[in-house]
Parts: structure tokens; C-alpha cells; sequence
């Protein structure tokens, strides 16, 4: 960017498109050349870009009232807000706090395993154990959870350490094992950190059901996930969901614990609950975590000034009604797995070493050797040289690194809006296919269908 722009974006000598306008999956730059979203901007677009009934809903509601706050009083909008995430759990949530975010919503849900601690008199339960290579956010405290270590450098003087856990990545498997044969030891090993920690210390365990940026939609067995939950109910430690990029039918279902036979006590949604619309996150829990703390001391004091805006809250029931109304979740159901069957051809190239993910949320990880699964070095920027060269062919698509232990490995993530057609699925893997081909044979590599 010049230096004369007066925006600290994240990279000071990079050049940025500047777009003027969207419309559906696509972006116009201000030359008019387009562009498709190949990532929903950051996971969060879910809906598209231009929709006029949303500009319509934010002026109603300005017309009516912009902000309440939260200590005074609420409002219907609010109610209305609150019931549709319930409805959708259906009623395993019976509670909602909303933020103006996913990082604010990782902060309250830790909070909030706090305060339901302090009311059953477990004064000493306050750790929150998570998993190396996931991320919830950039705010100091979930920071401390993420174990995205390319997101966490620089900013260790200011982090707690309360115990990460090998993730659940069978692609690259911490533990050297297959999962057809495996015995779920990355699930084990929450079970190991708990007792060395002390089960008298540990509050919480938070995850990704399905991994986000960091290790682009990895997945474990189905049963990593119930015995997750067996754990956690032995030491009466509260499982949290974070389904900030997840939630609200980005994997096909309103949220992705509904694939499991697990449900969490609380769970962190953000990005795709207004849309992308409105910054605006929420933390949901059950009615048996309310009650105890509604029999105790009957209050949840933590807050930000504009939880529960009025204006967010009539976006989020305007993208529930807008999802229903188009079936959208069976859309994103639908179109997910035409667009990993689609990826799947992908496979011919010499750098693509696994295809992952569930619904219209899938991963690309790339690699130097297929046999041995060998990372590229951060130094060749696979994935940088990915998303560029898939700008100039028209495409914006999010890319991530150090997959492998947080130095190494290169992914990207298709994460179209819920709205995308067959046919333009199929013109992102032309895209994709052709911006690999140049990539690959820029680095030496022949991209001929192997094996």
C-alpha cells in the first residue's frame, strides 16, 4: 500500500485490490474487474455480497432504536434473536449472550465456565485446556488458547499457559498412526493433561470441531469426539465448542457438533450468524450450566457496550429467516460435497497432499512429497504464491501456514457462500486447477495426474 493511505493494514508493502462493490459470490475492484470470493471474505460471507433486505432490515431498525444498553434493559429484536440460535440447537441451548464477535465470544465462554465454577464452590477451577494448531482469537485471553503459533508470536510476555493438548489432525497424526488403527491417543491425551494438571484446576476444554485456519478443516474419527466428552464429564470439566467459523450451516448443519453424538455445554458462534452483515458473535449455553448459576448468585456481570445491539440482532433473524426461506443449509449440505467431490480432482497435482472438511468449509494442504508427506520451508511461501496467483486469475482464496508443528506446511480453504451454484463451483476448480499447474511449475514441479 502507499504510504500516504492512512489504513494499517497487515502488510505494509502489499498491494490490495480496492473493491468498490459485490454482488452475490463476486467483488468488483474499482477498475471493475471481478473477482470471485472463493473464501466468503474470511469464512463469514456465508450469505453474499450485496443483499438489498439487509440494508432494508438495518434501516427499520435504525428507525426504531440503534442501542439499548445491556445493564438497563433489552429488547424484542434481542428475544427474537436469542430464541432463533436455541431453535436451532434445537433447545439444547437455552441461553444466549450476545457479542460483536468470535473473539469476544471465545472471552465470554471462558468467563462464563468460570462463573459456573465459582457458583458450585470450585473456587479452584480456572484452567482452560485447548489443542496446538487451533485458533480463537486475537484478544489476549483466547490467545492464550490458541495454538496457532504463527498468531501467537511476538505476544508471549503477555500470555497465560494453562495446558494445549496434539490436535486432532490425522493427516499429519502427532502420534505416527493411522485412523483406521489408532486408538484415539490425541483424545487420550486430554485425560493425561487434566490429571497432571490437576482436576481441581481445570475449568474448561475448548475446541474446534472441525479445525479452522490453522490446520485448514481437519477433522478426527467420530468417536474422538465422544470420548472428548466422557472425559470432560469425569472431571467436571465443561466442554466448549468454538464454532465461531463452523456455526450456522457452514458445514451443513446450523452447527457442526449436530454430525456427533456429542452436544457441549457452551458453544462461541460468530462470522456466518449475520451473514456478513454485521460484526456481531454469540455464546450459547444449557439450561442445566443457567440453572446453577441462577440458583447461586443469580447474576453474569461480564459484558461489552454493544452486546445484544439491537441493529446486530435484527441481521442475525433477517440471515435465519433468509436461510430457511432459501434452504440454505441443505444448499450448503448439498453444494459442499459437490464442491469436495470437485477438489477432489485436484489430486492429480504432484503438490496437493489432502483434500478435507465437511460442507462448504474445505481444505487444501500442499505438499513437497507426496510418499512422505514432506512440508514445504516457510521460505518458498507455497500458499502465498497460491493466493496470488489465484488473485490474477480472478479469485480471492484465504491460504494458511504452518500446519506442520507451526513452522511448516502450506493450505488453502474453499469456503464459497451457501449461494454458489454447480456451475460456479465448477469455474472456482478451473481457477484453482490452473493457478496450481503455474504455481507447481514455477517450483520445479510437473503437474501430471500420479497414481
Amino acid at each position: 500500500m502507499s504510504k500516504d493511505s492512512k489504513i494499517l493494514n497487515p502488510f505494509f508493502k502489499k498491494e490490495y485490490p480496492v473493491i468498490s462493490h459485490g454482488k452475490r459470490i463476486y467483488m468488483y475492484d474499482e477498475d471493475g474487474k471481478e473477482y470471485i470470493d472463493g473464501t466468503s471474505g474470511a469464512v463469514l460471507c456465508s450469505l453474499g455480497h450485496g443483499l438489498e433486505e439487509m440494508g432494508d432490515v438495518l434501516k427499520a431498525q435504525t428507525e426504531k432504536i440503534s442501542f439499548v444498553y445491556r445493564w438497563d434493559c433489552v429488547t424484542d429484536v434481542l428475544e427474537q434473536a436469542c430464541n432463533k440460535i436455541c431453535e436451532a440447537s434445537e433447545n439444547h441451548f437455552s441461553k444466549v449472550f450476545y457479542v460483536s464477535g468470535g473473539s469476544e465470544a471465545t472471552e465470554i465462554a471462558v468467563k462464563l465456565a468460570r462463573k459456573y465454577h465459582l457458583n458450585k464452590g470450585n473456587h479452584g477451577k480456572y484452567k482452560v485446556i485447548s489443542r496446538w494448531q487451533s485458533y480463537h482469537g486475537s484478544t489476549m485471553g483466547v490467545l492464550s488458547l490458541t495454538g496457532f503459533t504463527g498468531r501467537r508470536a511476538g505476544y508471549e510476555p503477555y500470555l497465560h499457559e494453562f495446558g494445549h493438548i496434539p490436535p486432532a489432525y490425522c493427516y499429519r497424526c502427532w502420534y505416527n498412526k493411522e485412523p483406521k488403527n489408532c486408538n484415539i491417543e490425541c483424545a487420550q491425551a486430554l485425560e493425561n493433561e487434566i490429571l497432571s494438571q490437576g482436576p481441581d484446576s481445570v475449568s474448561a476444554f475448548i475446541m474446534e470441531p472441525i479445525s479452522g485456519m490453522s490446520i485448514c478443516a481437519a477433522r478426527p474419527r467420530d468417536d474422538y469426539y465422544e470420548k472428548i466428552k466422557e472425559i470432560c464429564k469425569k472431571y467436571d470439566v465443561l466442554l466448549i465448542f468454538d464454532e465461531v467459523m463452523t456455526g450456522i450451516g457452514r458445514t451443513g448443519k446450523y452447527f457442526a457438533y449436530q454430525y456427533f453424538n456429542v452436544k457441549p455445554d457452551i458453544i462461541a458462534l460468530g462470522k456466518a450468524l449475520c451473514g456478513g452483515y454485521f460484526p456481531i458473535g454469540a455464546v450459547a449455553c444449557t439450561e442445566a450450566l443457567y440453572e446453577t448459576i441462577y440458583n447461586n448468585t443469580a447474576e453474569f456481570p461480564p459484558g461489552y457496550s454493544w452486546a445484544g445491539n439491537p441493529l446486530g440482532c435484527a441481521v442475525v433473524v433477517k440471515t435465519f429467516e433468509y436461510i430457511e426461506e432459501h434452504h440454505l443449509i441443505t444448499k450448503s449440505a448439498e453444494n459442499g460435497a459437490y464442491l469436495k467431490q470437485r477438489l477432489k480432482s485436484l489430486h492429480k497435482h504432484p503438490t496437493v497432499g489432502d483434500i478435507r472438511g465437511l460442507g462448504m468449509m474445505v481444505g487444501i494442504e500442499f505438499v513437497k512429497n507426496k510418499s512422505t508427506k514432506e512440508a514445504f520451508g516457510p521460505e518458498v511461501g507455497y500458499s502465498l504464491q497460491i493466493n496470488q496467483e489465484a488473485l490474477k486469475r480472478g479469485m480471492f482464496i484465504e491460504l494458511s501456514s504452518g500446519c506442520d508443528k507451526g513452522v511448516r506446511g502450506d493450505m488453502i480453504m474453499a469456503a464459497p457462500a451457501f449461494i454458489i451454484t454447480k456451475e460456479e463451483i465448477d469455474k472456482m476448480i478451473d481457477i484453482l486447477d490452473e493457478t496450481i499447474t503455474a504455481v507447481e511449475e514455477r517450483n520445479g514441479f510437473l503437474s501430471e495426474a500420479i497414481g
